[in-house]
């Protein structure tokens, strides 16, 4: 007799098999990146990728990029929580510059080049 086995369950064998696995994982950081850090955070800051276990994000001031690296130690567990262990290894904050949205703000970009920012 045949067994049936859900969509679910052969995804994930394909996802195994295709040996991608870690880097949906990786990718999942980065999407649930707001949900791992609630509004108010993800206001100011926006993961944009992993590299190497390390997820990188855009924080749109040094203040913000300072707050976040005193809780680096808590949204790391949370993530690995989340994507499972040892995916990320570190996260990585960079000034970006974003908007309320998430998306990047070019003004924030122009004003670093100009010496401004």
């Amino acid at each position: 007799m045949n067994r049936v086995e859900s969509i679910g369950e052969i995804l994930h064998q394909v996802v195994r098999g295709l040996g991608v696995g870690k880097k949906l994982n990786e990718q999942r950081a980065v999407v649930e990146w707001p949900e791992v850090v609630g509004d108010r955070v993800a206001a100011h800051s926006r993961a944009t990728r992993v590299d190497g276990g390390r997820l990188f994000v855009e924080v749109d001031s040094s203040v913000w990029a300072q707050e976040l690296s005193l809780m680096r130690r808590r949204i790391l567990e949370e993530l690995n929580n989340r994507i499972g262990t040892g995916v990320i290894d570190t996260v990585h904050f960079v000034l970006g510059g974003t908007t309320a949205d998430g998306s990047s703000c070019p003004r924030s970009r122009e004003d670093r080049q100009d010496g401004r920012g």
